[in-house]
């Protein structure tokens, strides 16, 4: 900045900033990777000082002014980060489909905690844009049904992978253990069914475990897959769908250990198909009728919060009339989010009920509503 403040005015300053000053992003005055609302606001809050103006004195003339203005102006929206991938506003690409690919296994018992009877083959299926880019983003995609049913050939979540894989994400849309198949169960787990209010169904809570835990184990693969993929470890998203989005949620805010580790191997030798030595991070959830239960459930085994400001940014779609998922639960999501400091945002469907992939929030189609808070928080680069 030192040369710059050798401009003896903002405007001329304005006029011969450098290509570098341009490629280091100054708009971003919030840090968060792209040039958005908050850094309008943030310098707008700040013009006509003339002292102390900090970050917003982005021409070095000492004072928060008109140039400064058009440089953010000037790189609203866009990403500060040149590696950004790059996704595309309109379909583009032609999506190669790759199905029931096989991400790890799982056991199956007779009875919640009974002698084993099977394993289980876990599946997932690929949905990858026709092009030749490094570094693509990845979506993993999780299907609802309350632990009990669905499956990822559900049309909605055929329609959402198509939609994305379309735009240049990698898609990744995963099946796993349902209540049926009785997967393993830490003894904790099984002890706490007891404590389950009235009204509660057992095998459901039961479920949850082994479900999480496979989507863990997805997650894990696809970090495994990066360079098969081509994808970018570091802008992977999860969206979820009812009971999927319970889990999107887990995925974005449990601790590493969480689903993994309440087993050792000799418990369940299928640990040992799934990337155990393999991380992950997720950066964006999108939560489509979803709740706490998946983070909620670990929270009272073990009196640990873990909803916190190490969370994944949220976005939550819910109708404020869903009789399976009471609306309660969005507002109460949105509320832990922006207490911990968390981008959260929140589209109420009004009267609307649960599942309704059909709807639009102010005209818009809920995936669009996914696209545009995957770009904002990740600084996606977005291509005409």
């Amino acid at each position: 900045m030192g040369a710059m403040r050798k401009c003896l005015s903002g405007l001329l300053c304005f006029l011969s900033l450098s290509n570098q000053m341009l490629a280091e992003c100054p708009g971003d005055l919030d840090g968060s990777g792209t040039v958005k609302v908050a850094d309008v606001l943030g310098l707008l809050s700040m013009f006509g000082r003339a002292e102390d103006c900090g970050e917003s004195d982005l021409d070095g003339d000492d004072a928060g002014g008109v140039s400064d203005t058009l440089l953010v102006l000037g790189s609203f929206g866009q990403s500060c980060d040149a590696n950004a991938p790059s996704v595309w506003a309109d379909s583009t690409f032609e999506v190669l489909f790759e199905d029931n690919v096989v991400y790890g296994s799982g056991m199956s018992h007779d009875g919640w905690g009974g002698p084993v009877i099977d394993t289980i083959a876990l599946e997932l299926d690929v949905y990858a844009p026709d092009n030749q880019e490094e570094g693509r983003p990845a979506l993993v995609v999780i299907h609802g049904g309350g632990f009990f049913g669905g499956s990822n050939e559900q049309r909605a979540f055929v329609e959402l992978s198509n939609q994305y894989a379309s735009r240049g994400w990698v898609v990744f849309s995963i099946n796993y253990r349902l209540a049926a198949q009785r997967g393993t169960v830490p003894a904790s787990w099984l002890d706490s069914v007891q404590f389950l209010p009235q009204g509660s169904n057992p095998n459901q809570a039961l479920a949850m475990y082994p479900a999480n835990r496979d989507a863990k184990a997805a997650l894990r693969w696809v970090t495994s897959q990066a360079d098969q993929y081509s994808i970018d470890v570091n802008h992977v998203s999860v969206l979820g769908g009812s009971a999927g989005a319970c889990m999107a949620i887990a995925m974005g805010a449990s601790n590493d250990g969480d689903y993994v580790t309440e087993l050792s191997v000799m418990q369940d030798p299928t640990l040992q198909s799934t990337n155990l030595s393999e991380s992950f991070q997720v950066q964006t959830v999108l939560d489509f009728w979803g709740g706490r239960a998946s983070v909620d459930a670990l929270s009272a085994l073990d009196d640990e919060e873990r909803f916190d400001s190490d969370n994944a940014p949220l976005m939550i779609v819910h109708g404020t009339a869903d009789p399976t998922v009471d609306y309660a639960e969005a507002t109460s999501l949105d509320a832990t989010y922006n207490a911990n400091g968390i981008p959260c945002t929140l589209y109420p469907i009004e009267n609307g009920g649960h599942g309704i992939w059909g709807a639009t929030v102010n005209g818009a189609q809920l995936w669009s509503l996914g696209f545009a808070f995957m770009v904002e928080q990740q600084g996606l680069k977005v291509e005409p």
